[in-house]
């Protein structure tokens, strides 16, 4: 019984080395073709002349006693305001800015200080949706008792429309280079990979020593967008600047 035994154990491990030697060969696994891709990168610049202006107009009054110069100086404002929707401009459009009293103090000698009276600054943000009224509005706003001008700044109301235009332009402009590149190469363009981009804006132009808006001549323009409306740069009053928006795309694309 016991030879029996050791006879099947013999016939199996003989069987079993047998199916072990005739396994084929595992297939060698099939190498990727590489994807041969390509980068490219699209800038469109589009110009356009603002058709949005802000100024702050503030109001500075000294007086003896602060009750005094608040007083003064509220007149002065309500007198500004006046001017300034006489001009056209809706109240929605005109908000404060800033108000403050502060004291005038004279140092004297060995630390001593007094107080000889006392400032009232009130400041007020005047938007304009017409900036051909911008040189009326200041000179008014002036005339009618105003000491300072700042943060004169142009906008346009069509910056969105203006970034997305852009957006198109430089996809457009990045896809043609990777055509012209591949065409030489005796290639074509496949699918689009991988696709980013960057868009801003700011506005081109300087308040020059006569108190006048004027912008740099050089410029790199794929396409000017005249504001409807908008004064003309040489309209004899202020130049007007441009409003510049940019969109930078970076495109990948595979070769075939």
């Amino acid at each position: 019984m016991k030879n029996m035994i050791s006879i099947l154990a013999a016939l199996v491990g003989l069987v079993a080395v047998s199916s072990w030697w005739a396994r084929p060969a595992p297939l060698a696994e099939a190498t990727p073709t590489p994807l041969r891709a390509m980068h490219t990168t699209g800038t469109a610049v589009i110009r356009v002349q603002p058709d949005k202006a802000t100024v702050r107009l503030g109001v500075q009054t000294f007086a003896a006693a602060p009750r005094e110069s608040q007083a003064k100086n509220a007149r002065i404002v309500e007198q500004v305001l006046k001017a300034i929707r006489g001009e056209g401009v809706p109240a929605q459009d005109i908000a404060t800015d800033y108000f403050a009293i502060r004291p005038e103090q004279d140092y004297k000698q060995y630390g001593e200080r007094s107080i000889v009276g006392y400032w009232t600054e009130n400041a007020v943000v005047v938007t304009l949706r017409d900036v051909g009224k911008l040189s009326d509005v200041l000179t008014t706003a002036l005339e009618a008792g105003a000491t300072t001008v700042d943060d004169v700044t142009f906008s346009t109301t069509r910056l969105r429309e203006l970034r997305d235009q852009a957006r198109e332009m430089a996809v457009k402009a990045a896809l043609e280079k990777a055509q012209a590149l591949a065409g030489a190469v005796n290639l074509s363009v496949g699918d689009v990979q991988n696709i980013s981009e960057n868009s801003w804006s700011y506005y081109y132009g300087m308040w020059n020593s006569r108190g006048q808006w004027t912008a740099n001549a050089q410029q790199n323009v794929v396409q000017i967008a005249p504001s409807s409306g908008a004064p003309q740069p040489d309209d004899g009053q202020f130049s007007l600047g441009q409003i510049v928006v940019q969109a930078q795309v970076d495109l990948e694309a595979a070769l075939e």
